[in-house]
């Protein structure tokens, strides 16, 4: 009976243990202003300048001004650095680059398509 209880338990804590790590990514990852969006661009190698000039065109209008609601791009790269979080694991990152949308409560949206990054914010 113990022995079934530890075991239990186990199962338990480890499923704590997975869902507060999303958590702490998210957290930190999250804006801290509730009017403003941080974009995070997860790919396995710095995607080229082609590729970030597509990003910043989808979040501009067409007179090239980022969309106010904005705070932030940023691209963690994925393969060979050393995190302290997997990202790619935790996140359920299947393909690369990704691209998600924060707001001060979480992740609002999540693409492998630029095309799409735009319609989110138009």
């Amino acid at each position: 009976m113990k022995k079934n209880i530890a075991i239990i338990l186990s199962v338990i804590f480890i499923l704590i243990g997975c869902s507060s790590e999303k958590d702490r990514i998210i957290n930190q990852l999250k804006s801290e202003d509730e009017e403003m969006y941080i974009i995070v661009v997860f790919a396995d190698e710095l995607p080229g300048g082609g590729y970030q000039s597509d990003i910043s065109n989808a979040i501009s209008d067409d007179s090239y001004k980022i969309f106010e609601n904005i705070s932030e791009v940023a691209y963690i790269i994925l393969e060979g650095n050393s995190h302290k979080h997997d990202y790619k694991n935790t996140l359920q990152i299947n393909e690369t680059p990704e691209i998600f949308i924060f707001d001060n409560k979480g992740i609002v949206f999540r693409t492998t398509e630029i095309e799409e990054l735009g319609g989110f914010f138009k």
